[in-house]
């Protein structure tokens, strides 16, 4: 008696065409392994620039959730993480982004977009909004805290 097992690709969007990997992460066949922060980004901005905005965002998304779930870390998935970033992405696009530029030229312009610790994301949210699992299951603005005044 066999087994099917799902055969991944690894493949790397710096050495291999983005368009190759945007395929293997839809058909869930992207190793897991590869899929990290650098890669996440890489792939919206290419959704962002095939589909636009927010058509590319919702694509991304969907296809988001089916991977993680294919893969076994739905656990990982984050809405409200998914969509900031999204709206980063399509910032960067639409305002200061000449057409067809690459996700490598973009994020040498904005390399902390990768930055988890002290990147946009962790300067608007606080550490205890995003580990709330309300902000994982819905996209949630960032708590503005009350200034003091001079």
């Amino acid at each position: 008696m066999g087994t099917t097992a799902v055969r991944r690709q690894t493949l790397d969007p710096a050495s291999e065409n983005i368009d190759e990997t945007l395929l293997a992460f839809e058909r869930a066949t992207l190793d897991p392994g590869q899929f990290n922060h650098r890669l996440h980004l890489a792939l919206a901005w290419r959704y962002l620039q095939r589909d636009g905005f927010p058509e590319g965002a919702q694509k991304f998304r969907h296809d988001l959730r089916r991977y993680v779930a294919k893969v076994g870390a739905e656990g990982k998935y984050h809405e409200t993480i998914t969509w900031a970033y999204l709206v980063l992405l399509n910032e960067e696009l639409c305002l200061r982004s000449p057409p067809g530029e690459s996700f490598d030229a973009m994020i040498q312009r904005r390399p902390d977009l990768l930055d988890h610790r002290n990147g946009p994301i962790a300067r608007c949210y606080s550490k205890a909004q995003l580990e709330s699992p309300e902000a994982r299951r819905v996209f949630m603005f960032p708590v503005i805290q009350e200034r003091a005044t001079s």
